[in-house]
């Protein structure tokens, strides 16, 4: 009963909370919205220019102003705007002297933030992970943008609308870009940045002289995956290997990127015996600590039993004659048409019974699919009681996944992907994801499967 009491607190809190959110932003908006007509509103004694310059501007946000060479920078174009317009991209920033991931996306959703006490909408004009490739300095692409404003002034006693045209620049911005430290050699330990954890398995532990086998190392983390190679092997004597095989699942819409890279490397072992592949190691450089972190994979054990002998041809007798053995073609024959005639007689049959569903199962079947329902509804339920944030977080993304397979809304589907994202960074990134938002989401999702 307890438990009971204290999930039914959690649950009233979450009421609250939730509305609390929901009355701030409705208080915004109206805030937002008096303002712009203000703002939007021309005396004669007023400057349209000076008025737009006032309150239209772009900004380029950086998550840092100095990197390392490979480190992934996160690059925001913002519009701000507190006027009424229509806006259009003339000229596209552009990076040289590095590799760019697009997390641009079509969900141009309005946001609201303050600046210097005043409240603008904004929108992201272009948003893109940057990974430089040279140090020195690095100026960022500038972005140009043709404005309509829409002004409000009277004449002769009625209110009239005017339209001015702006053209907006982001004003340039200079990154700092930094060289990785060396070791006594002044040799690059490695060129792969971010956080990651490694481990090794192989396809038979217990294997047989001259079989094929493979060992997977299966890097995961966060951070810049195009410069990662295979870890440097060192296979025992008895061991041929072969060129790896590499793969990734990535998530690019995540910033750092979040994922793993798989490097598959085929192998044999030529003899009976014990083998063992000593640890193998990975280092990256972590630029949040500004050092090389090396992570190690267990030994792996694999025992190899002798090849199966192959038969010697000069061990086989040739005393029988072929003549004895023609009878087996005549038998075979036979058996196989008695094969087909029964597959033929199945597969009519099969046809044959083929009926339309009965009402009873028709129902059966809605009933089943609602009970599917209702246990993501129970879940779903869970999950807003629930205070423990990797929990809450994992289940989420969970949920979310199964939702995914059973979903065929396309729209849903989006919502679904972009609430497995921010479950990934809230997991691996530690940022913390809109609750709200994903429960919503979830909730719509389940609704209308």
């Amino acid at each position: 009963m307890k438990q009971f009491y204290s999930y039914l607190l959690l649950f009233l809190l979450f009421v609250l909370q939730t509305n609390n959110t929901v009355a701030q932003n409705d208080a915004l908006t109206a805030r937002l919205e008096t303002e712009m007509e203000h703002a939007s509103l021309l005396m004669p004694w007023d400057d349209a220019n000076k008025r737009i310059k006032e309150n239209v501007f772009i900004k380029v946000i950086t998550n840092k102003k100095a990197c390392f060479i490979g480190e992934p920078l996160l690059v925001t174009y913002k519009l701000f705007t507190r006027l009424q317009s229509h806006s259009k991209v003339i000229d596209a920033p552009t990076f040289s002297g590095c590799s760019v991931i697009e997390m641009t996306t079509n969900n141009l959703t309005e946001e609201k933030e303050l600046v210097n006490g005043k409240l603008y909408k904004t929108f992201i004009i272009r948003k893109v992970q940057v990974l430089p490739l040279q140090e020195g300095s690095l100026t960022l692409g500038e972005v140009s943008v043709d404005n309509k404003i829409i002004f409000y002034q009277t004449e002769n006693g009625h209110l009239v609308t005017v339209a001015k045209q702006a053209q907006l620049k982001s004003t340039q911005q200079v990154i700092t870009v930094k060289p990785l430290p060396t070791d006594s050699s002044n040799n690059p330990l490695s060129t792969t940045i971010g956080k990651f954890f490694m481990i090794a398995t192989v396809a038979k532990t217990v294997d047989t002289a001259n079989d094929n086998n493979s060992l997977s190392l299966t890097i995961t983390g966060s951070g810049n995956f195009m410069n990662m190679h295979c870890p440097a092997l060192d296979f025992p004597n008895g061991i041929l290997a072969f060129e790896p095989k590499e793969s990734e699942l990535l998530d690019k819409l995540s910033f750092p990127v979040i994922g793993e890279k798989k490097f598959v490397i085929p192998f044999s072992c030529k003899h009976e015996g014990n083998y063992v592949i000593p640890p193998i190691s990975f280092t990256y450089f972590d630029a949040d600590s500004g050092k090389y972190v090396s992570t190690k994979t267990n030994s792996i054990q694999i025992k190899v039993m002798s090849a199966v002998p192959l038969i010697d041809p000069e061990k086989v007798t040739d005393s029988v004659s072929n003549f004895e053995y023609l009878w087996i073609v005549p038998a075979i024959a036979a058996i196989v048409g008695i094969v087909m005639m029964f597959y033929s007689y199945k597969k009519k049959k099969s046809i044959l019974e083929v009926k339309m569903p009965t009402y009873k199962e028709t129902v059966e079947k809605k009933v089943a699919f609602d009970k599917i329902k209702f246990d993501f509804q129970q879940r779903l339920e869970y999950l807003k009681l629930n205070i423990d944030e990797a929990i809450f977080y994992a289940d989420t993304k969970k949920l979310s996944n199964e939702l995914l397979e059973a979903c065929t809304n396309e729209d849903y589907k989006h919502g679904l992907n972009e609430v497995i994202s921010s479950c990934n960074e809230a997991l691996y990134a530690f940022k913390e994801g809109d609750k709200v938002e994903m429960i919503a989401v979830l909730q719509r999702s389940i609704y209308y499967l």
